[in-house]
């Protein structure tokens, strides 16, 4: 008994709301239960979280675009400076040939020049030998002292000789005196001329070696720019090949979580494989977990994202769409070797199948790249 009156009393005790109080009309008396005042702050409540769930998911969503962007543009770039850095690595590589050939062909130059300079010194003491001028001077005061000898031992032991055997001896001596004397003027005529040569080939010979030395230096300079060229190129090499690694892996870790659903329940609009997900859920939880791709709900609106490509072209963490004649309707990830894995149905679930056991209409890269 008491309990009903409390019932009457509290639990259904209504609230009287009124509407234009201020007004000069008649105000609008209603009244309602407390319970619907309730229903009506939870629906704020709810109508409030969704909007601000919504709010956020956009944000994100433009921000992951935005990086996409900035990623994409980077790339861009990277591959712009590579092909130009490819370019001046072949016209260095060019350059360097070039300085190889005209330094060989300097080289060779300084050996015949090395070579003609050993014949002139060669010719040079042939010639000196030919001459006699190696003799000349030793023999000389000799031949001076030997005559002079001779020319006393002639007054002294032959002063009584006719005037014509006198005058025979004095004769001889004059020949044999014109004749050295020709070899001095010979001698002195043909040296300086040598001299002259020797000096030119010398100063030639100088010239090569600053212009080799010019050269030397440089090819160290380019060969040190080249190797900088080469150091910078494969530095972006081993970026580009630790990217592609990185994605690859990417990719694997993708089809490797995929896979550990298999066998879970297939469980229309849900959205965690755990408990239960249909096929457009399971792409996007994967994807979104693993990628921080962010996915549209349904198939369709999945199939307009990303990038269509060639089905031969499919690579493990593409998404490969079917369509039931009008629309696309199904969605599942593409793990290699022609199969898929996907939330197939309530009595399969999640399961892997044959690429083709449907015939997929599109095939889009999610991962841009």
């Amino acid at each position: 008994m008491r309990w009903k009156k409390f019932k009457k009393e509290r639990i259904s005790l209504n609230y009287t709301v009124m509407l234009l109080p201020h007004s000069q009309k008649k105000p609008i008396h209603f009244k309602t239960p407390v319970w619907t005042f309730g229903l009506f702050f939870l629906g704020i409540l709810v109508l409030s979280g969704a909007c601000l769930f919504f709010a956020g998911s956009r944000l994100q969503l433009k921000q992951v675009r935005e990086e996409k962007a900035q990623l994409e543009q980077e790339r861009n770039e990277l591959a712009s400076e590579k092909q130009l850095a490819d370019i001046e690595n072949e016209m260095l590589k060019q350059a360097r040939e070039t300085q190889e050939q005209e330094l060989k062909d300097l080289e060779q130059k300084t050996r015949d020049t090395l070579k003609e300079l050993e014949d002139l010194v060669e010719r040079e003491s042939q010639i000196r030998q030919e001459l006699g001028l190696n003799q000349v001077g030793e023999s000389g005061g000799q031949d001076g002292e030997s005559e002079g000898e001779d020319l006393s031992e002639g007054v002294s032991d032959e002063g009584n000789r006719s005037g014509d055997s006198w005058e025979g001896g004095n004769d001889d001596a004059a020949f044999r005196s014109g004749e050295a004397s020709l070899t001095y003027a010979a001698a002195s005529a043909v040296l300086p001329r040598y001299t002259v040569m020797l000096a030119e080939d010398n100063a030639s010979f100088q010239a090569i070696q600053a212009e080799l030395s010019l050269l030397q230096s440089s090819l160290t300079e380019k060969t040190s720019q080249y190797d900088n060229y080469l150091a910078t190129i494969e530095g972006k090499k081993a970026a580009e090949a630790a990217e592609i690694a990185r994605r690859k892996a990417l990719r694997e870790e993708i089809v490797a979580r995929a896979l550990q659903y298999v066998g879970n329940p297939y469980v229309y609009g849900g959205n965690d494989p755990n408990t239960g997900v249909d096929c457009s859920g399971f792409t996007r939880y994967i994807l979104s977990h693993v990628a921080g791709v962010y996915l549209n709900r349904t198939a369709a609106s999945q199939s307009q994202q990303g990038q269509a490509i060639p089905a031969d072209q499919a690579r493990p963490g593409d998404l490969v769409f079917y369509s039931n004649g009008s629309r696309v309707n199904h969605v599942a990830i593409y793990i290699g070797n022609g199969r898929v894995v996907h939330a197939s149905n309530e009595r399969i679930g999640i399961t892997t199948s044959n690429m083709n056991y449907r015939t997929p209409v599109k095939v889009v890269n999610m991962l841009g790249d």
